[in-house]
C-alpha cells in the first residue's frame, strides 16, 4: 500500500541516518538497509528540511530542471513516496 503523499505533505528528515557522498554517489544508509539516490532524488533529498511542503519542492524542482510544474510534481511525490516507503523520511 503506498503512503498518501500530496502537494500539501511535508516531509520531514530522519535524523538517526547516514548520507554520504562518494565520488559522486551519494547514499543514504539506515541501520542494515543502503539506499544510493539518483540525480533528481539528491536533489529533492536536500530540499526535505521539514518547512518545504511537495509543493515548494517541486516548484524549486521545475524551476531548477527547467521542466513544467506538473511533472515536477509528479516525480517529487513519487520520490518521497519512496523515501517514506524506506522510512527514509517522516511523512
Amino acid at each position: 500500500m503506498s503512503l498518501p503523499v500530496t502537494t500539501e505533505t511535508v516531509p520531514r528528515p530522519r535524523l538517526d541516518l547516514r548520507v554520504r557522498n562518494v565520488r559522486g554517489t551519494v547514499t543514504v544508509s539506515l541501520a542494515n538497509m543502503t539506499y544510493e539516490l539518483s540525480e533528481t532524488a539528491v536533489w529533492i533529498w536536500k530540499q526535505i528540511d521539514g518547512r518545504n511542503t511537495i509543493a515548494d519542492i517541486a516548484a524549486m524542482l521545475a524551476a531548477e530542471f527547467e521542466i513544467d510544474v506538473e511533472t515536477a510534481t509528479e516525480d517529487t511525490i513519487e520520490v518521497v513516496r519512496d523515501f517514506g516507503e524506506s522510512d527514509l523520511v517522516k511523512l
